[in-house]
C-alpha cells in the first residue's frame, strides 16, 4: 500500500472553483454514521456562506456511510477512505489536503445552523487577532430534536476570555469548547504541527491549549452548532469508565504542554498568583505550576509527578527549584508520589 492513504473518490473541482482557493476547508471525519452523515453534510452545503470545500475522511466504516456520502452531489466534496479503522488520523489527513484560509470542523452526525459559517467568518475577518471562533451548542437526539437534561448541558461555555484567562481556565477545569463549532485560521494549526495523533479523545483540547498561547478566541453566544447525543433506554448516555481512564491519561499529557513553548511563555502571567519573587527561571515556573496542580484531580497529579521528576533528575533544574521553593519541594514530591492514586477506577 506504500503507506499512502488511497483516495477512493476525489471529486474534480469546477472551473469556477479552480480559479481561487476556497476560503474555508470543512473537515468531516466519518465512521459508521450511515443514518446521519447526509444530514451533517447537507447542513454544510446549505450554508449562507458558500466559499468552501468539504474534505471527508472515512475511517473504514463497515455500514453504508460511504454509499450515503457518494450520493451527495457537489463538486466541492472530496472523499478519502482509510484502509483500516484508526490506520490514519482522520483530521490530520484532511488537513494535509486542505486549501482554505480557515478550517471548520464538522462531525458526521452533527448539524450546523445555516448562518454558522457566515457569522464566524465575519468575526474572524474583522478581528485579525482572533485565531479561532466557536459557537454555543444545542444538544439534539437521534431524531434531531433539541434535547435537555444531557450530560453536556453545562460542558460548553459561551463566556469570552483573554488568552491568559483561557490558559488558566483550561488548566483548572479542562475542555469547554466544542470542536464541531470551531472555525480556525489554518496557518496557526499548521504552525503548531496539527493534532497530536496519540490523543484519541482529547486531541481538540490539546489544540485549544496551544492555540490560546498564540492569540485570541471568540465565542458566539448563539447555538449555531447542534451536537447529537445518543440515548440508551431513554437515558442520555454519558462517557464510559473506559473513556474516563483514557481521558485522564490524555489530560495529563495535555497539561504537559504548559511546560513547553509556546504555552510556557504565558505561564508567569496566567498564573502570577502562585509565584513569588524567588521564581525567576522556567524551571521554577513549571515547578510552581506542578505544586499548584496537586489540589486538583488524578490527571493533574500525574502531570505534577512527571514534571517534578524530570526537574529533579536534572542537576541544574533541581538546583533552581530548590532555590525557589526550598528543599521542601523534594520532600513533598516524595510524599505525594507515595500517595498518588494510579487506579483510575
Amino acid at each position: 500500500m506504500n503507506g499512502r492513504t488511497p483516495l477512493i473518490r476525489r471529486a474534480p473541482l469546477s472551473n469556477d472553483i479552480k480559479k481561487t482557493m476556497p476560503k474555508v476547508s470543512v473537515i468531516i471525519p466519518s465512521y459508521n454514521h450511515e443514518r446521519y452523515v447526509s444530514e451533517a453534510i447537507q447542513s454544510v452545503l446549505d450554508q449562507t456562506f458558500q466559499d468552501f470545500e468539504i474534505i471527508i475522511v472515512d475511517d473504514a466504516s463497515s455500514d453504508g456511510t460511504i454509499a450515503a456520502i457518494e450520493k451527495m452531489q457537489d463538486p466541492r466534496i472530496r472523499l478519502v477512505k482509510a484502509p483500516h479503522n484508526r490506520a490514519v488520523h482522520t483530521r490530520n489527513t484532511a488537513l494535509r489536503l486542505a486549501q482554505g484560509e480557515y478550517v471548520a470542523f464538522q462531525n458526521s452526525d452533527d448539524v450546523w445552523d445555516r448562518s454558522k459559517l457566515e457569522k464566524q467568518i465575519e468575526i474572524l475577518e474583522s478581528q485579525p487577532s482572533t485565531l479561532a471562533c466557536f459557537t454555543a451548542v444545542q444538544p439534539i437526539d437521534e431524531k434531531s430534536t433539541p434535547l435537555g437534561g444531557s450530560w453536556i448541558d453545562q460542558l460548553f461555555t459561551t463566556k469570552n476570555r483573554s488568552s491568559t484567562e483561557w490558559l488558566r481556565n483550561f488548566f483548572e477545569t479542562g475542555n469547554c469548547l466544542c470542536i464541531t463549532s470551531a472555525v480556525v485560521r489554518r496557518e496557526k494549526i499548521e504552525a503548531l504541527g496539527r493534532f497530536r495523533e496519540s490523543l484519541i479523545q482529547m486531541g481538540d483540547f490539546d489544540l485549544w491549549v496551544r492555540l490560546a498561547a498564540l492569540g485570541d478566541f471568540h465565542i458566539i453566544d448563539t447555538p449555531l452548532t447542534r451536537m447529537r447525543i445518543f440515548s440508551n433506554k431513554g437515558n442520555v448516555s454519558a462517557p464510559t469508565k473506559e473513556a474516563g481512564r483514557r481521558s485522564a491519561m490524555e489530560c495529563a499529557e495535555i497539561l504537559s504542554r504548559y511546560a513547553e513553548a509556546p504555552v510556557l511563555d504565558s505561564v508567569p502571567q496566567a498564573f502570577s498568583f502562585i509565584f513569588d519573587a524567588k521564581a525567576r527561571s522556567s524551571a521554577a515556573y513549571v515547578a510552581g505550576l506542578a505544586r499548584y496542580a496537586w489540589q486538583f484531580g488524578v490527571a493533574h497529579h500525574m502531570f505534577a509527578d512527571r514534571i517534578l521528576a524530570r526537574l529533579i533528575d536534572n542537576p541544574k533544574t533541581r538546583e533552581e527549584i530548590v532555590e525557589a521553593y526550598g528543599h521542601q519541594i523534594i520532600l513533598d514530591f516524595i510524599k505525594r508520589r507515595g500517595a498518588l492514586d494510579i487506579s483510575l477506577t
